[in-house]
């Protein structure tokens, strides 16, 4: 009677189970018919690409535009620090070539015989030169300030140093202007000093 051995597999052999087989090739087969994958935000990330690029071509010629503009502002700062002094030597020279009529007026008075002058005659020469001199620094822009009695205190021009009643004149206003004022444009150069009504 012959003994039945139990069979043994060969070593070496390893045999795969037949279900696991099927889902590999089943999951072979759904990769090869699935469709093609789609990335739908690709036209969005090339509008954004196109859309930094356009910023940064501003960008650079914004920076380019701002150097060229400091540039200029510094060639013109420079050139205007050059004109600076022969600009204020120029108008220095067109107020005192207005001015030196009056030096020459003045010459002339003091050239005079003291014997054979009067007391009127000296003021009456004194104000002609002052009325020469106003009119000189009235072509060369200046005004004088010299508010007349029952004008308005205006305390951008005058100065109020003290008070003063006069009959007529309302509480506020100007009652004498005691030391006029200058004003070169809207420059007031010296305010005009005034007593006014209280």
């Amino acid at each position: 009677m012959t003994d039945k051995q139990p069979h043994q597999r060969p070593h070496g052999h390893h045999h795969e189970h037949p279900a696991s087989e099927a889902d590999a090739r089943a999951h072979r087969r759904a990769e090869s018919e699935a469709e093609p994958f789609v990335d739908e935000c690709a036209p969005e990330r090339e509008e954004l690409r196109a859309a930094i690029q356009s910023l940064e071509v501003e960008v650079a010629r914004a920076k380019e535009d701002t150097l060229r503009a400091i540039a200029d502002f510094q060639n013109l700062q420079r050139r205007t620090m050059e004109q600076e002094p022969r600009l204020r030597m120029n108008a220095a020279g067109g107020v005192v070539r207005q001015v030196i009529p009056v030096l020459d007026n003045f010459d002339l008075a003091l050239a005079q015989d003291p014997s054979r002058m009067t007391v009127e005659g000296a003021i009456e020469g004194l104000r002609m030169v002052r009325t020469e001199l106003i009119r000189a620094l009235e072509r060369s822009g200046v005004e004088l300030i010299q508010p007349k009695a029952g004008d308005a205190f205006d305390p951008h021009q005058a100065e109020a140093i003290m008070q003063q009643p006069v009959a007529g004149i309302a509480s506020g206003h100007v009652s004498m202007t005691l030391q006029p004022g200058y004003r070169l444009g809207e420059t007031v150069l010296r305010a005009a000093k005034v007593a006014v009504a209280p």
